[in-house]
């Protein structure tokens, strides 16, 4: 006979309580657990802060500051690896919404989005007279592109027949 308290029907925080130094061998039902780093990244006075699966994909994050901390809650950015999550988890249970766009036209779309926000960004940084916000927003527009872009490339690099950068590149 065993002494495990039944878990079924508590919270998720209730069935951790209870599991207390046993809760990598319990089995947390019907919750599902994956495994998450959380990331802090100095943004001059600022942190950014995201939650990575195992293969360092981004799920959630925030840009924390001093202010924030007398706050209950902040923006938090959702990203499409917990997105996707989300997703499964709600089509476990019947709610899911399903994804009837074409792959091609979403990434065509979303490829055309992205140069709209290359333009926006490069645009703003086209001043006649360079202020202490324009430096600031150059500075925060240089982390930003900086951090997409390796995001990209990083991503990119794993897709199965994706040509090489230096394949794709007209020569200088």
């Amino acid at each position: 006979m065993t002494t495990e308290p039944n878990l079924f029907g508590k919270t998720f925080d209730q069935q951790v309580q209870m599991a207390g130094d046993q809760i990598g061998y319990r089995d947390i039902s019907p919750n599902r657990r994956i495994t998450a780093h959380v990331v802090f990244e100095p943004l001059g006075p600022r942190i950014r802060v995201t939650a990575r699966d195992e293969s360092h994909a981004l799920l959630w994050g925030f840009v924390g500051c001093k202010e924030m901390l007398k706050e209950f809650h902040c923006p938090v950015a959702v990203y499409d690896t917990l997105k996707g999550l989300i997703s499964e988890e709600l089509e476990k249970r019947g709610s899911a919404v399903p994804d009837s766009e074409d792959p091609l036209v979403a990434a065509e779309r979303a490829v055309n989005d992205l140069q709209k926000t290359v333009a926006w960004l490069k645009k703003s940084l086209q001043v006649i007279k360079v202020s202490t916000a324009t430096v600031d927003r150059a500075r925060s527009i240089a982390q930003i592109a900086s951090d997409a872009n390796r995001q990209i490339n990083l991503e990119a690099t794993s897709l199965t027949g994706m040509k090489s950068r230096t394949e794709t590149e007209p020569d200088a």
